[in-house]
């Protein structure tokens, strides 16, 4: 919110780009940032070091929950309770710019698949 108590324009960041886990097959924590994901208007791969400024998380599955975190994860077994501080997505999950920002510089996300099986897309604009 601005000084004038109007909210900040929303923006989906400068680059697009995806990531297909799909061939991940495990339910391991895995941290991804922007290098990760390649520009889906050029092709090219991402500059590392970026900010999130929208993260979508897609799964197939509607009856195992993958998960989320807005940060990198610290290993591969860490928790996946309410109080491990991580995001339940059962089928699809989406936060804007302005909850991000209003976070942190996020320049790391981590996920972890319900069933090593499902087929899990994530979604992401980064701010330059």
């Amino acid at each position: 919110m601005s000084r004038l108590n109007v909210s900040n324009p929303a923006s989906a960041g400068q680059l697009v780009g995806a990531y297909n886990a799909s061939s991940v097959l495990d339910t391991n924590w895995h941290t991804l940032t922007s290098n990760e994901f390649y520009d889906t208007t050029t092709g090219t791969q991402i500059t590392d070091g970026l900010q999130f400024a929208f993260v979508a998380l897609v799964s197939s599955s509607t009856s195992s929950v993958s998960f989320l975190k807005l940060r990198q994860a610290d290993a591969a077994g860490d928790g996946k309770t309410n109080t491990d501080g991580v995001i339940p997505v059962l089928g699809r999950f989406e936060i804007d710019s302005q909850a991000l920002q209003a976070a942190s510089s996020i320049t790391s996300i981590a996920y972890a698949k319900g069933a090593s099986g499902d087929s899990v897309v994530i979604i992401a604009g980064f701010n330059r």
